[in-house]
């Protein structure tokens, strides 16, 4: 990212789950025009251009940052207490971290610490939270080797069972990073503004706790039906922005709207008038501009 200074992001989730190549280009050099400096893309879609990514940034003068989930589907579990199965959650997430590398990228961004939406999901035991330690202790060596920081996200419940709050995040990353030769600064939060203001009591003052870990990563913003940011909606743009400025915080905010175009099922996008992808992220610009950025 660009130090010093908090860049704001389109997303590729706006248009679609996946992105051809055809479109890479044509989209970076539109989200640039709307005033972006950042592009998010899905790696959970297969194939994954990572090498036309890579080109198109450096042409539009753009930072990248990978964002990813794991599905239910792949067999993986990074939380499982059986060997087989937690072994294929850590490739799967490492699958992420290689692609994130190979589009330039050094930021992999998403809710990667337990499988999203499983029907039987049920709060992780003691013995699954020791077991994602140990995950996520290798999840970290293989990161710090392609120079990759990964930030964890916490969802909804309705979405995952666990995390959902930013101190659960935080706690979990104290554990790993006290196992023996765990690098630290690796892993982070992803603070997704739109989970926490449903999850967290006080969504500043979970903010405020992952500024004053030194793990805040990044940073997702959604209006509270999915929409775009504006000003006139129920959370406090213009305090959050003043939050991370008087913290000095110089990541990224991407905005995580869902324009008429996308793909995601209906429990995701959620009930709110979808735009037009563009106008989604124009919005969401205008907004976080107006609100001090």
């Amino acid at each position: 990212m660009n130090k010093g200074k908090i860049l704001i992001g389109g997303h590729q989730l706006s248009w679609s789950t996946s992105i051809a190549t055809r479109d890479v280009l044509p989209r970076a050099k539109k989200i640039k025009e709307l005033g972006c400096g950042a592009f998010e893309f899905f790696l959970s879609a297969d194939p994954f251009p990572a090498s036309a990514i890579k080109g198109a940034m450096e042409k539009a003068g753009l930072a990248s940052i990978g964002c990813a989930v794991i599905r239910d589907e792949t067999g993986g579990d990074p939380l499982s207490t059986n060997e087989a199965i937690r072994s294929v959650g850590e490739k799967v997430i490492k699958k992420y971290i290689a692609r994130t590398c190979d589009m330039g990228s050094s930021l992999l961004v998403g809710p990667l610490a337990n499988v999203l939406g499983r029907k039987d999901a049920q709060c992780p035991t003691q013995d699954e939270l020791k077991a994602g330690v140990k995950t996520f202790g290798k999840v970290a060596k293989f990161a710090e080797s392609r120079k990759i920081r990964v930030a964890i996200e916490a969802l909804q419940w309705v979405e995952m069972p666990w995390p959902n709050r930013i101190s659960q995040v935080i706690q979990f990353i104290k554990q790993v990073e006290e196992e023996p030769g765990v690098p630290k600064g690796v892993l982070g939060v992803l603070f997704d503004i739109y989970h926490a203001f449903r999850m967290e009591e006080n969504w500043h003052a979970a903010l405020n706790l992952a500024l004053n870990a030194k793990k805040l990563f990044h940073v997702h913003v959604a209006g509270p039906n999915r929409t775009p940011p504006h000003l006139d909606q129920h959370i406090n743009w213009t305090s959050m922005i003043s939050i991370l400025k008087n913290a000095q915080w110089d990541g990224g905010i991407t905005i995580e709207s869902f324009g008429k175009e996308c793909d995601l099922p209906f429990a995701v996008i959620g009930p709110g008038e979808r735009l037009p992808a563009e106008q989604v992220i124009s919005i969401g610009v205008e907004t976080l501009k107006a609100a001090g950025l």
